[in-house]
């Protein structure tokens, strides 16, 4: 078996398995299964020297999702606005890797302590 179609079966097997890590999130009303990651898109934010960007009222949010089962079927585009769980998001990054969709969101609201 080649380590491409490991990795496919690894990620529905355990990455996507709603018993593992995956859980259901709404994608303009579309039910998925994604991993959010709130951790690491603030890590992601915080630790990159060059990002002057930084704003406490700014909510940013990373999500995984096989890109086969995507409403549309393809990756979303930079800079669309996008209801994810019924809150206002927008599209700031899209990465297709290994048949799954990195895309990072932010909201213009602050984090939920």
């Amino acid at each position: 078996m080649a380590l491409k179609d490991r990795i496919a079966e690894d990620n529905t097997r355990v990455f996507m398995n709603l018993g593992h890590f995956a859980e259901h999130h709404y994608w303009n009303g579309v039910e998925i299964v994604c991993v959010p990651d709130e951790e690491l898109a603030l890590k992601r934010k915080n630790n990159n020297v060059n990002d002057i960007s930084w704003d406490n009222n700014i909510r940013e949010i990373l999500i995984h999702t096989p890109l086969a089962d995507f409403p549309g079927g393809e990756e979303p585009e930079p800079n669309t606005q996008i209801m994810f769980d019924r809150r206002t998001m927008w599209v700031r990054e899209s990465h297709h890797n290994m048949g799954m969709l990195d895309i990072l969101l932010s909201a213009k609201d602050p984090r939920e302590l």
